[in-house]
């Protein structure tokens, strides 16, 4: 009697944790981390200098918005779809020297890091402003 008695005891205690019905199914991500995937927001476009390129970052000396502010750095990390333009032809990226003026486009990653979509070589002729050439932009007169 004794023994029935234990066996019931076991099976009560370990009979409800088996059952389907005690479980919930998980609804979306426990925890975000940070290759989470490409964070939703639009391309930025930053112009400046070429600071230093290897194969797996690009950092840059921004043009500063004000005349009298200090100049920032910037630094973004470079993939496969990374692409290297000059005039809208596609070029090597160590064709990029340093102190070069670039224009890049860019997004964040999930970790809030700087992804380079495209980084485009600026005429030495043309504003930091209308690094992107704008058709209806006119040259100035002489």
């Amino acid at each position: 009697m004794r023994y029935i008695a234990i066996l019931a005891l076991i099976l009560a205690i370990l009979l409800p944790g088996s059952m389907p019905a005690q479980y919930y199914p998980r609804r979306g991500p426990v925890a975000a981390t940070a290759t989470s995937g490409p964070y939703g927001g639009p391309a930025v476009t930053f112009n400046g200098t070429v600071k230093a390129l290897t194969k797996k970052e690009l950092i840059v000396d921004l043009d500063p918005g004000d005349s009298g502010a200090q100049r920032q750095s910037l630094t973004f990390r470079l993939s496969k779809k990374t692409k290297f333009l000059k005039a809208d032809q596609p070029i090597k990226p160590s064709d990029i020297e340093t102190g070069t003026h670039i224009s890049i486009d860019a997004t964040r990653d999930g970790d809030l890091k700087f992804s380079a979509l495209n980084v485009m070589l600026v005429p030495p002729g043309k504003a930091a402003g209308n690094a992107a050439g704008n058709p209806d932009d006119k040259p100035a007169a002489k």
